[in-house]
């Protein structure tokens, strides 16, 4: 059953869409640290809806039942449902992304140094491949949890960058790995220095601002 088939493309030019996500990819990477609970609410929010869809879909196609209004208000009740769950598992997010940059690491480090090192089998892979995922992960989630700013403002300006020249590839349908590969280094690294200069001085005032009330509560 298809409630929602509109075909958008039939009135719009696709290509007004790419301007915006090329601004959106900018946004992200000089202001991303300020939208993190917004993106993940819509991530959440996209993909519940998505899921829920088809699952209605195929549940009300076992039992020959076929109603728009349910199929739809179910999906969006669902995917705000996941939205707000992804906001509740904020701290859990950070521990995931920070577990996977970790266990990233900790694989490069087995495939390179202790691949040959052998200490038993669990699950088709040696003990020690385990190890070197696991414990440069759960270092890294854990600190991850307490360094939330740092790893926010460190994702996103990777990821709107890329997310800008995508769009700027898409709209102009012109490929040059050299022009985007130095406009990529150079958007991630001046954005990480504009959002890390202004938590810095956002931290700062916020010190002061913390000691003048103590200074003044003690006078």
């Amino acid at each position: 059953m298809d409630c929602f088939n509109i075909k958008f493309t039939d009135n719009i030019d696709t290509n007004l869409i790419y301007p915006f996500t090329c601004a959106a990819g900018l946004i992200i990477t000089y202001f991303g640290n300020r939208f993190v609970k917004p993106t993940l609410f819509c991530l959440g929010t996209i993909l519940s809806i998505g899921s829920s869809y088809k699952l209605i879909d195929f549940i009300m196609e076992h039992f020959k039942y076929q109603n728009c209004l349910v199929h739809a208000g179910g999906s969006i009740l669902s995917g705000l449902s996941g939205g707000f769950l992804l906001l509740k598992l904020y701290k859990f997010s950070y521990f995931v992304i920070g577990f996977t940059c970790g266990g990233s690491f900790g694989y490069l480090v087995w495939n390179l140094l202790c691949k040959n090192i052998h200490l038993g089998i669990i699950y088709l892979y040696d003990n020690m491949f385990w190890i070197c995922i696991f414990i440069p992960g759960l270092i890294s989630g854990v600190i991850s949890l307490y360094k939330e700013q740092e790893l926010s403002m460190l994702t996103t300006s990777f990821i709107g960058p890329a997310l800008s020249i995508y769009s700027v590839h898409l709209l102009t349908d012109y490929y040059n790995i050299y022009l985007f590969a130095s406009t990529y280094i150079l958007l991630s690294l001046s954005g990480l220095f504009i959002q890390y200069r202004r938590y810095k001085i956002n931290k700062e005032l916020k010190e002061l601002k913390d000691f003048d009330i103590q200074y003044s509560g003690k006078k």
